[in-house]
């Protein structure tokens, strides 16, 4: 039961997150522009991710369809430090987070995540 609840949990978090304004006329989406490849490791092996420039930008796994979406950024880059959370997350989706590994060739550290497993395409 727990499981389903926590399943629920983070999927209504990743839609409240990833919601745009509705607007009165539909307009095409805009491709993402990814431009970080990175590995995560969040206890399963390791995940090759995509993502676009900012912070807080979806990481995506386009081999499994998995979204991930960092909540926390503790790396280090050519001798600077870049630690910051993402404010407004509630403390019950805090104590959902994974902490993984991060590396992408310049940045290496840890970046807290909520999983949407099974989620498919995400929208910005």
């Amino acid at each position: 039961m727990s499981k389903l609840l926590t399943a629920v949990l983070v999927s209504t978090l990743a839609l409240a997150l990833s919601a745009a304004p509705a607007s009165a006329h539909k307009r095409e989406r805009p491709q993402p522009n990814y431009v970080y490849t990175a590995t995560i490791d969040c206890g399963r092996g390791p995940v090759t991710v995509v993502s676009e420039e900012d912070l807080y930008a979806p990481l995506v796994d386009q081999k499994r369809h998995r979204v991930y979406y960092p909540i926390a950024w503790d790396v280090t880059a050519g001798g600077m430090t870049i630690k910051d959370e993402k404010p407004g997350v509630p403390r019950l989706l805090k104590r959902l987070a994974k902490t993984c590994s991060y590396t992408d060739g310049v940045a290496t550290g840890t970046v807290t995540v909520l999983a949407a497993p099974g989620l498919g395409r995400h929208s910005n």
